[in-house]
């Protein structure tokens, strides 16, 4: 009898972590078909929540970061995106960069990493992805939740692909000092393109879990403003969404299936 060895897959949350116990099952549930290694760079503000992470997490590595402060940068951008979390966008990259830094010191050049998040619940029973055919200077990103740009809430690649990273600020401060659009999925998405890195979209299904009683409170206090996009964004962002919906025709035109608006799942 031939005993197949599994694929392995380096499995990375960075920054800050939101435990949820549906996020562990789903992972183990339906991504069996890989030898998973988590990564674990959280802030050091964590440490306190990283231990209930533990008994869940046994192959498992753990290494803290520390958090910077973005307040002056953020103050100096023209043009935010109101319906995101602008300030997320600074400290969820500067935890991915950090994380890049340490994977690239650690890791085989060749070996394969997932990006994810502590809040997903996954859906689809397989990846969908043959590991053994990722390509170098590629980017594969789940087709659904791209937003005004492209999904950054889940993204596999290999390890030497993350150092085209290292200057990621300094697009990001050039498009501030610019008066671009600053929107977590538009500027994901202009960075690949600036930097000539490939993508590949694929069928993954999942969501995001959000604590019911957070939201909640936190509607207590949103202030609805419109966010004003220049022309030159404008005209890119439709001709991204555009190229989304001819790439799912069928859901989008036939089966009327608009998958941004199931993003959320809400847990008590």
């Amino acid at each position: 009898m031939v005993i197949t060895k599994k694929k392995k897959l380096f499995i990375v949350f960075s920054g800050e972590l939101r435990f949820f116990e549906q996020n562990f099952l789903s992972i183990e549930n339906n991504l069996n078909e890989f030898e998973k290694i988590y990564l674990f760079y959280p802030w050091t503000k964590e440490k306190s929540k990283i231990e209930l992470f533990k008994k869940y997490h046994n192959n498992s590595n753990i290494e803290y970061i520390l958090e910077q402060n973005w307040k002056e940068t953020i103050g100096r951008i023209k043009y935010p995106d109101y319906a995101a979390s602008i300030p997320s966008l600074f400290y969820m990259w500067d935890a991915l960069t950090q994380s890049f830094l340490k994977i690239k010191n650690k890791l085989s050049d060749d070996d394969i990493i997932m990006r994810f998040r502590t809040d997903i619940i996954i859906h689809s029973t397989k990846l969908n992805l043959n590991l053994n055919d990722i390509k170098d200077n590629t980017l594969y990103i789940p087709d659904c939740y791209h937003w005004n740009g492209y999904n950054d809430q889940v993204f596999l690649s290999k390890v030497k692909t993350l150092s085209r990273f290292n200057d990621f600020f300094e697009f990001i401060n050039f498009s501030i000092d610019n008066n671009d659009f600053i929107c977590p999925e538009y500027n994901f998405y202009k960075f690949l393109s600036k930097k000539k890195i490939n993508t590949i979209f694929f069928e993954f299904n999942y969501q995001i879990l959000k604590n019911q009683k957070i939201i909640n409170n936190k509607k207590l206090f949103v202030k609805e403003k419109k966010s004003y996009i220049p022309l030159k964004d404008k005209i890119n962002i439709k001709f991204l969404k555009i190229l989304y919906k001819f790439r799912n025709f069928k859901n989008f035109y036939i089966k009327k299936k608009n998958r941004n608006r199931t993003q959320n799942i809400f847990d008590e």
